[in-house]
């Protein structure tokens, strides 16, 4: 048999030490990564059980188990040719061992998929803080958001710091908020003493926390609605709309005798009042600009009580049904499945003509349903491999929507709004306290549970390491 150059053989046996070397230092480190994923990212109890294992950690598994054969096989090679005995060929060795850490590393991140944990939060703020009612978003491209508790709003800066604050009068207590913030306006319903909730609206300018204007107005019931030009609240005998940035009376629009009522809403060209009367739950819809009652529907009962959708285009539910009103008041087609709840721990979301719905499906987990605005039909459903529930829904600056599942593990996925199909892999979100009720702006949380136990705002960004 021929022998080999000196030269060439210890290049060879130098290769094949480096190699040895690499691949033993990416089989370790894969070995610990998967350690990693099991014990400290994730609770013991939860892996591969009924939340599934960790993304990625069979295949991270089956890389080790082959990258620590091929070692073996190298150094086996190598101690059988006695190529290791050379100094140079150990540096040059240990150089590639070192080096070939950073694909291993990238491999196992790509595996892993995108992570997220905490970044920046405020402090709990203790037992003593009032009850929080909701939040705001301000403008998406500084981040800023408003949080409403009972005893005053505070404004958050996009860095999560206190942007400006407003607290509720002496002896009174914020009770109810508008649902959205046209013109960078919201609406607060304000009990003063003995006054129940409430006998005082205020509008609030969300960029700079300076009230625009506030009325008293004995009995005001639900919570109040901007929308379009307008400020809207229900009374015990009406409906009265406000100019949203002035708070001059616009029209008062009497309640039909005998009626009380339950909800109103808010859209540029009309508002729709929920209200119980001797027919049953009603919905009139009355002209934007007058106040006249251009038309009124019996909604269907059922045992979740019926609540407005949307006031342009008119929809609303009654009996698990979604139904969509043409301008006559004449209910397009409607939805018969799956069913749209109206009770529930993740509200519902209206983007654009889109409603978005939490729906729960054979009790055993819920997924996500979209319905046209405007004919009333099903568009999509999606369903959350190992996640059975949704816990928030928010529409990001990029048009896709956002939504926080929960199962073994906690996911933010970003769907296709006309689709429903996600835009890339769900991010996991690691060791966040989030509460019963919070809602999400981009990257910032906002905890709505009781009790101050809780950081009221935080922000999350991309996990750095492991």
């Amino acid at each position: 048999m021929d022998t080999p150059p000196p030269l060439v053989k210890r290049l060879r046996d130098h290769v094949r030490l480096a190699a040895a070397c690499a691949f033993s230092a990416v089989a370790v480190l894969w070995a610990v990564l998967c350690m990693k994923l099991t014990a400290a990212d994730m609770a013991p109890a939860l892996v591969c059980g009924d939340g599934g294992c960790p993304r990625g950690l069979g295949t991270l598994v089956l890389w080790a188990v082959a990258a620590g054969l091929a070692a073996g096989g190298l150094w086996w090679s190598a101690v059988k040719d006695r190529g290791y005995r050379s100094a140079v060929g150990w540096t040059m060795a240990v150089a590639i061992a070192l080096v070939a850490l950073w694909p291993g590393w990238l491999g196992f991140s790509w595996l892993r998929g995108p992570h997220m944990d905490l970044f920046s939060y405020q402090a709990p703020e203790g037992a003593a803080a009032g009850k929080p009612l909701g939040s705001w978003a301000g403008d998406p491209a500084t981040g800023f958001v408003i949080r409403a508790r009972a005893d005053g709003v505070t404004g958050y800066n996009g860095e999560g710091r206190h942007g400006w604050g407003l607290p509720a009068p002496d002896g009174g207590a914020v009770c109810a908020m508008s649902a959205d913030t046209p013109s960078g306006t919201g609406l607060l319903t304000v009990a003063t003493a003995g006054s129940g909730c409430g006998n005082r609206l205020v509008a609030v300018d969300i960029t700079s926390g300076k009230q625009r204007w506030t009325k008293d107005i004995p009995k005001l019931v639900g919570r109040p609605s901007a929308g379009g030009s307008l400020a809207v609240t229900a009374t015990a005998d009406a409906v009265v709309a406000y100019d949203l940035v002035t708070g001059a009376e616009r029209w008062r629009s009497p309640l039909p005798a005998g009626a009380d009522a339950m909800e109103v809403a808010a859209g540029p060209d009309r508002v729709l009042l929920l209200a119980r009367t001797g027919e049953g739950v009603e919905l009139f819809a009355l002209d934007a600009r007058t106040g006249a009652v251009g038309w009124r529907f019996t909604v269907p009962a059922g045992y979740e009580s019926p609540r407005i959708v949307s006031a342009s285009p008119a929809a609303a539910v009654g009996d698990g049904r979604l139904l969509v009103f043409d301008e006559a008041g004449r209910p397009r087609a409607e939805s018969q499945a799956p069913y749209v709840p109206t009770t529930g721990e993740a509200d519902w979301l209206v983007a654009g003509d889109v409603l978005y719905a939490s729906v729960p499906e054979r009790e055993t987990r819920e997924v996500l349903a979209a319905f046209s605005l405007k004919d009333g039909r099903h568009l999509w459903t999606r369903a959350f491999d190992q996640d059975w529930r949704i816990r928030s829904l928010a529409a990001d600056r990029y048009g896709r929507i956002a939504v926080v599942t929960e199962g073994g593990y906690t996911h933010l996925r970003h769907l296709a709004p006309g689709t429903g199909k996600p835009t890339g892999e769900p991010t996991v979100l690691r060791g966040l306290r989030l509460g019963e009720s919070f809602a999400l702006y981009g990257r910032t949380f906002v905890n709505l549970d009781d009790g101050g136990r809780l950081p009221p705002i935080f922000d999350v960004a991309p996990t750095i390491g492991w």
